[in-house]
């Protein structure tokens, strides 16, 4: 059966439906409206309400703020004049200690001693031999490190600037004394070449070792020009032998040393401060005598207003309307009021805030201008400690006629150095010199194979730079086809200059830090785990000493895991070996940072060591998105000696005012700063742990010694882990 076709409309059906479906868009459109108007109210009240309870707690923390600021300093300030009288007194008995000891040291300290022993050691030359010297030099280095440890370890106010370069100076002399006796040495032993010859080869073969000090010696006796070549297999150290040098009478002193006397003397060693100009003050033209002076603090033109309520106190919120916020909280809706209606004020008393001191502008660093080849200091480190590669003229030997032994003096008694510079690079497209005493004269680079230390981690292709002695400072040219084989730890390079060398890292490799935690273990024991750019390191902190206890399994820092140290010594310790992670006062020239408030920061460590035996803090990736006044960490009670899961943690925000949890999580799209529920203010974190955390955290936090939380407040000043992760 066919379907009956369909009745076609008219134009007047068509124009009623076409206006009853805009009448139906319009009304959808009025209701959409009137329900994105409802919305918006319901959360502008809302907002207020929050506003308002915020207030509120504010208003409350500004109550107990000063008084908890008060009792805050009174603490730290206790622990730190505690410190300083055990501090004074562990320096008068090492003073004393130092004055009693009977070994027959001078006392650097005492000028007349030090220049007696310095005079003597240069004239004395019958301990010129190797053996000498090398055990005589273990007393020069003891007495630069106690100078050294003294103007670290005494206060800036209890050693006069004058006493403070007097010190340098005699450090300065004992280095150059080492020098000296290192030469003598040296001269000693190519004066008895012909006694200490390699029976095979026919020429000076000589090594002698120690900790701190390698000295080794090739002398050309044989002039034999097959030899091309010569490894010193105990030093781990080789060189090649030009054809110009292999018929001539000349010797290749190689000397290492694990200590670097030479940087503190480059301008590139110390940070450079910009110097701020200063503002010339213009000093206004005085109005002429018929014109009205305006009143003090008034400028000229500008009304005076009078306020309208002077009483009224800008930091305190209308309290909300009781019925209004019980229903917002039970989800229903509130009462219908007038919106213009307000209800009564309440009186408050403002309590006198605590005075916070200006926050310090933060520094401005000069830039290195110096030439490219030039290094900067600041952003690289010697490590391995620092060699010289000389080239000398072999002294003449003895000669033996019948029963006579006829040796010529070597006066005055010094080493002779070749002048040696390799010659230049030939340009492209021109041909080499094909003449046989040309080539005979050639001068190429030398190249060198260098056995990398065993006590350094060498975290990328070391930087090979010479020292400049004329100007004081490492250059990097004058070297070319370098291989570095991180596997059989060797660096291979070719040089154009023979002197004194040293190989450098960068300073800021493992920096900025990836995140960073402190765990603690008990009372008076922590650990800080630092995952930097490269490697990842764990330091134990128990009562006033800390150690390396990760990486253990790393042979270059195995004399250093698991030795208690004070923190300076283990921070030194670590920077020797490679493991930098202690920014220093100008290294933000170099990382990106997160820029923080100083004060802030300082504050929040202080009160990290004061909680560190019952508190667990962690980097958070939204510190990043605050201002440079605020701080946002992660935090949570550890009474467990065991790591802590994702949902232990809390999210926190610090600034100078408080410190406040807040409701969002570490793994939340989007960054908030509402408050956690039924959260309390507090000015500080020390008084936000001690308050609100569990009775065993309190015990823990007055039984912390302040040994324990100066170590934990260094170490955290030292990492500057804030602002470096």
């Amino acid at each position: 059966m066919s379907q009956a076709p369909k009745k076609k409309l008219t134009k007047a059906e068509k124009d009623k439906l076409r206006k009853e479906e805009q009448e139906r868009r319009e009304q959808e459109e009025e209701e959409e409206k009137a329900r994105i108007a409802e919305e918006e109210k319901r959360k502008k009240k809302e907002e207020k309400l929050l506003a308002v309870e915020r207030q509120k707690l504010e208003n409350e923390e500004r109550k107990h703020r000063k008084l908890e600021m008060t009792e805050l300093m009174e603490i730290i300030q206790n622990n730190k004049s505690t410190l300083q009288a055990n501090e004074e007194q562990r320096r008068k008995e090492s003073k004393w200690a130092r004055y009693m000891r009977c070994d027959g040291s001078p006392d650097p300290t005492i000028q007349g001693e030090i220049n007696t022993y310095i005079n003597l050691r240069l004239e004395n030359h019958e301990r010129d031999d190797a053996d000498d010297v090398f055990k005589d030099t273990q007393l020069d280095l003891a007495l630069i490190a106690e100078l050294n440890y003294l103007l670290a370890d005494t206060p800036q106010e209890d050693l006069v600037d004058s006493q403070r370069q007097l010190y340098r100076e005699t450090m300065g002399e004992l280095q150059h004394l080492i020098q000296l006796k290192l030469d003598a040495a040296s001269l000693h032993v190519l004066c008895d070449a012909s006694k200490l010859q390699d029976p095979e080869t026919s020429n000076l073969q000589y090594t002698l070792k120690n900790d701190y000090i390698t000295l080794c010696v090739w002398g050309n006796l044989s002039k034999n020009p097959r030899i091309k070549s010569f490894e010193f297999p105990e030093a781990g150290f080789g060189f090649d032998i030009p054809r110009v040098l292999t018929l001539s009478g000349c010797a290749m002193r190689y000397l290492h040393t694990n200590f670097d006397h030479y940087s503190i003397y480059s301008k590139a060693y110390y940070p450079r401060l910009k110097k701020k100009e200063e503002e010339v003050v213009e000093e206004p033209e005085a109005p002429p005598a018929d014109e009205e002076q305006p009143a003090e603090g008034e400028e000229v033109g500008e009304k005076k207003e009078v306020p309208e309520n002077p009483d009224k106190d800008d930091t305190m919120i209308e309290a909300p309307d009781e019925d209004l916020l019980a229903a917002l909280r039970n989800g229903g809706e509130p009462l219908e009021k007038e919106e213009e209606a307000k209800p009564e004020e309440e009186e408050a008393v403002i309590e006198e805030d605590f005075d916070d001191p200006k926050s310090p502008d933060p520094p401005e660093w000069e830039d290195f201008d110096e030439e490219d080849d030039v290094v900067d200091l600041r952003a690289y480190h010697v490590v391995g400690g620092v060699f010289c590669f000389d080239l000398l003229s072999l002294p003449p030997q003895p000669k033996v006629c019948k029963d006579w032994v006829i040796t010529q003096m070597v006066a005055p008694p010094r080493l002779d150095p070749m002048d040696y510079v390799a010659d230049p690079p030939v340009p492209p497209g021109q041909e080499k010199p094909k003449d046989k005493e040309d080539k005979r004269d050639e001068k190429p680079p030398i190249n060198v194979t260098l056995n990398l230390t065993t006590d350094v981690m060498y975290l990328e292709e070391p930087q090979i730079a010479r020292w400049d002695a004329k100007n004081q400072y490492w250059r990097t040219d004058g070297f070319s086809n370098f291989v570095f084989d991180e596997d059989n730890r060797t660096f291979k390079f070719s040089l154009s200059y023979f002197g004194t060398m040293c190989l450098l890292q960068d300073a800021h490799i493992n920096m900025p830090f990836q995140s960073w935690e402190m765990r603690p273990h008990k009372t008076n024991a922590c650990v800080i785990t630092i995952i930097a750019a490269i490697v990842e390191l764990e330091i134990e902190i128990k009562d006033g000493l800390c150690c390396l206890s990760q990486p253990s399994d790393k042979p270059e820092v195995a004399h250093i895991v698991k030795q208690w140290l004070a923190p300076r010594e283990l921070i030194e310790q670590l920077r020797v070996a490679g493991l930098n992670v202690f920014p220093q006062e100008d290294s933000s020239k170099y990382v990106t940072i997160q820029n923080k408030n100083s004060m802030v920061t300082d504050r929040l460590y202080e009160q990290m060591g004061l909680v560190a035996s019952t508190m667990a803090f962690s980097w958070s990736r939204w510190n990043s998105e605050v201002g440079e006044d605020s701080i946002v960490i992660q935090a949570s009670e550890a009474l467990r000696d065991e790591p802590l899961l994702e949902e232990d943690w809390g999210l926190f925000m610090v600034n100078k005012r408080r410190f406040i949890k807040l409701k969002m999580t570490e793994f939340d799209e989007e960054f908030s700063d509402e408050l956690a529920v039924d959260v309390q203010f507090k000015s500080n974190l020390y008084h936000y742990t001690r308050e609100l955390m569990s009775e065993t955290s309190k015990e823990r936090i007055q039984e912390s010694s302040i040994e324990f939380i100066d170590c934990v407040q260094q170490l955290l000043r030292a990492t500057q882990v804030l602002t470096y992760a």
